[in-house]
């Protein structure tokens, strides 16, 4: 228990995180006047570009904002990821991360905390502070739920739902309603922010964590209404359209303002992003046709008379073709329940794989290339079964990745190819892809890969229109600006990691990082 003498005014901490909110477009949006209240922070306080574990799985950024930890401690790297002995990818649970978020270190010393939408975690039993979970979330990974109940009633009666949809309702079609779309995102963003401003009058808090998820789904979906050189940018939109994604970053600039405005001369504030948005340049949707011209995947189920019956394409694959897929979305998208359409699109996303002559297979991402060996002992179905076929199917998918092409300007596909393996050793590392493949956007491939020995690979359509239709995409690009009575004005940070902010937020709290902690407290935010 953090100790504290009669009539000490308690220290308070409000942390704003922007999910994918792009460095880049903050810049350049702040250089432009349209961003008064981060340009203010930055002015008052202290702005810095953060090296992020975003660069390689980049759906680990808010876990080790959240834990001061990398990915192979925390497992939570992306949104389907293995469990050995189960051979389709599931969805990570957050209940199952074997190192502890801040706010439950910051619980047990006493600290009153409230954590609003904190992406990919989940409700924490026993917990002394308020907690509202997929609330506004962009993606959901453990449901609604709000605790304690008084505050969950309150907020539905103060406030109702939250009005724009996730990513679940999203992500299975291209967005109909694209006009819709934003207003609807705009809408959220307000609603979100005055919760948070009633929150931050109404209860007793020290520390309160809050996460704006608007503009992850603003750069998945609006990114080529406003960029010229994308590809699928178009010859005409609406004017609303055309600065669709400028407008949400102005809208949470407002909530920004709003929500510095409720705090006193005690509170330090950060506005943090883990990774950033640009364009969509990945070639993941081409990798399974390069794993069949390598003849280590058959992904058709279309293998020989000698695939016994059971690897062969069940009944439910084949009743699944006979369904229209665009059907398909919308039954899952309008018909069934969150949980049923989770499991169905686990099972549907490895359900055409014949294992029995599959020595790797994709794990869908629409970012990185997450290639896993189909490894005997690890995967029920698993075929390479010695230590020497395993190094030689890894060392010829880096070998390959790493001179990939893109034919049409013969640029090197990946930025960076790496086994995990050699990134990585903490105990989580059994549910990773043995391969990783980060894209360089520069190669700006949409559907065809060349290889010198196995030649041009296509996909039928580009990246931005097959599932989830991201025209733009995740990037690293993370950032911290922050203000408060202890920190410097108008200085830049320079060196720091997301790693860094659960330590330092510890510290601001009087509290020591544990050991397992990778991040160090940066002096100059505490």
């Amino acid at each position: 228990m953090v100790a504290r003498t009669v009539g000490e005014q308690k220290p308070r901490m409000l942390v704003i995180g922007l999910d994918a909110a792009d460095r880049e477009l903050i810049e350049r949006w702040c250089d432009e006047g349209l961003l008064p209240n981060l340009s203010r922070m930055r002015e008052n306080g202290t702005w810095g570009t953060l090296h992020t574990t975003a660069d390689t799985v980049h759906v680990s950024a808010w876990p080790g904002i959240f834990t001061g930890t990398t990915p192979d401690k925390h497992g939570l790297y992306h949104a389907y990821v293995m469990r050995p002995g189960e051979q389709a990818p599931v969805r990570p649970r957050p209940e199952e991360c074997p190192v502890p978020f801040l706010w439950q270190l910051l619980d047990e010393q006493g600290i009153r905390s409230i954590v609003m939408d904190a992406f990919l975690t989940c409700p924490l039993r026993g917990f002394g502070g308020i907690q509202i979970v997929d609330w506004g979330s962009w993606t959901w990974f453990s449901g609604q739920e709000i605790q304690p109940e008084s505050i969950r009633q309150a907020i539905r009666r103060k406030f109702g739902t939250y009005p724009a949809e996730n990513h679940s309702k999203v992500g299975m079609t291209p967005p109909s309603d694209p006009l819709g779309f934003r207003r609807r995102l705009l809408q959220g963003v307000e609603k979100k922010a005055e919760v948070a401003q009633w929150l931050m009058e109404s209860q007793d808090w020290e520390f309160f964590l809050l996460v704006f998820g608007e503009c992850h789904a603003a750069g998945h979906y609006f990114w080529h209404y406003m960029d010229p050189d994308y590809v699928s940018y178009p010859g005409q939109a609406e004017v609303e359209l055309r600065t669709a994604l400028r407008d949400v970053y102005v809208a949470l600039d407002a909530a920004v303002g709003r929500l510095l405005a409720g705090c006193d001369g005690r509170t330090t504030v950060y506005v943090v992003s883990g990774d950033g948005m640009g364009p969509n340049y990945s070639g993941s949707h081409i990798l399974n046709g390069l794993l069949e011209r390598m003849k280590l995947a058959n992904v058709r189920g279309a293998g020989s008379d000698a695939v016994p019956a059971k690897a062969r394409k069940g009944l439910s694959s084949t009743l699944r073709a006979m369904v229209p897929k665009q059907f398909r979305a919308m039954v899952s998208k309008y018909v069934l329940p969150r949980s049923v359409n989770e499991r169905l699109s686990m099972h549907w996303k490895t359900a055409d794989i014949s294992w029995a002559d599959t020595r790797a297979f994709v794990i869908e991402n629409a970012n990185e290339g997450y290639v896993r060996v189909n490894l005997k002992g690890r995967e029920p179905e698993g075929i390479v079964g010695s230590e020497a076929e395993y190094d030689a199917i890894c060392d010829a998918l880096v070998d390959v990745a790493s001179r990939m092409t893109n034919p049409a300007n013969g640029r090197r596909a990946a930025a960076h190819v790496h086994r995990s393996s050699d990134l990585y050793t903490g105990p989580c590392t059994r549910t990773f892809p043995d391969i990783i493949i980060g894209w360089d956007p520069e190669a700006k491939v949409t559907r065809e890969l060349a290889t010198p020995e196995y030649g041009v690979v296509a996909s039928g359509q580009p990246g931005y229109a097959v599932a989830p239709y991201y025209s733009g995409n995740h990037r690293g690009n993370a950032f911290v600006v922050a203000q408060g009575p202890t920190v410097p004005e108008g200085t830049v940070l320079e060196g720091g990691s997301i790693l860094d902010l659960a330590p330092t937020i510890l510290a601001h709290f009087g509290v020591a990082a544990p050991e397992h902690m990778d991040g160090q407290v940066l002096a100059s935010l505490k």
